[in-house]
């Protein structure tokens, strides 16, 4: 029986509470791993609603934006259309725009002799015409990849000063028309009184 009654005893290494202890930690970590994680979005969601308020309101649903400045006063009228995409070219009374880019000054209701074919007499604007050109070959590469845009070719939006002479006016028609712009529309603002 004292053989029976002899135990045998295992030798521990000196780091063995320590092995125990990182074995424990492991079992924890894996244990999380086997479950998907539980994720919280209210905030993701609440960043993308504050963003979405923001592109919203910098988005514009009229095709045709008018900034207001003390060189142009827009004629009122009681018109009901909306506008469509076009090439709008605007005459203040300081400059002539296409597209909201600068393309010559105006002064005193007049261009300046040097910058029409014919001099002060002509009715040819060249570097109107050059811009205008541009934005028909642009009309024409989106009506060719849009066919619904094709509709709009060669329809060109006036914006004008109701105090812009005829003559300006005709010289700006003119150069449209041989730009190959043969539909003009003219931009007012809505009024009830007319």
């Amino acid at each position: 029986m004292a053989e029976e009654q002899k135990q045998t005893y295992e030798i521990l290494s000196e780091t063995y509470e320590q092995e125990m202890l990182a074995k424990k930690k492991a079992g924890k970590k894996g244990g999380r791993l086997e479950r998907p994680p539980k994720l919280t979005i209210t905030s993701l969601m609440d960043i993308l609603t504050i963003l979405l308020v923001f592109l919203l309101k910098s988005y514009s649903t009229d095709p045709v934006a008018v900034t207001p400045s003390a060189d142009l006063d827009l004629v009122k009228s009681k018109t009901m259309l909306q506008p469509e995409q076009t090439v709008t070219i605007t005459v203040s009374k300081s400059a002539i725009l296409v597209d909201n880019a600068m393309a010559l000054a105006v002064k005193d209701g007049k261009v300046d002799g040097s910058q029409k074919r014919g001099g002060e007499d002509g009715y040819f604007i060249i570097p109107l015409n050059k811009m205008l050109a541009d934005g028909m070959e642009k009309q024409r590469r989106i009506a060719a990849v849009n066919p619904s845009a094709g509709k709009t070719l060669g329809v060109a939006t006036i914006i004008m000063d109701g105090d812009t002479p005829f003559r300006l006016l005709t010289e700006v028609m003119y150069t449209a028309g041989q730009a190959e712009f043969n539909k003009f529309k003219f931009l007012t603002i809505s009024s009830p009184e007319g």
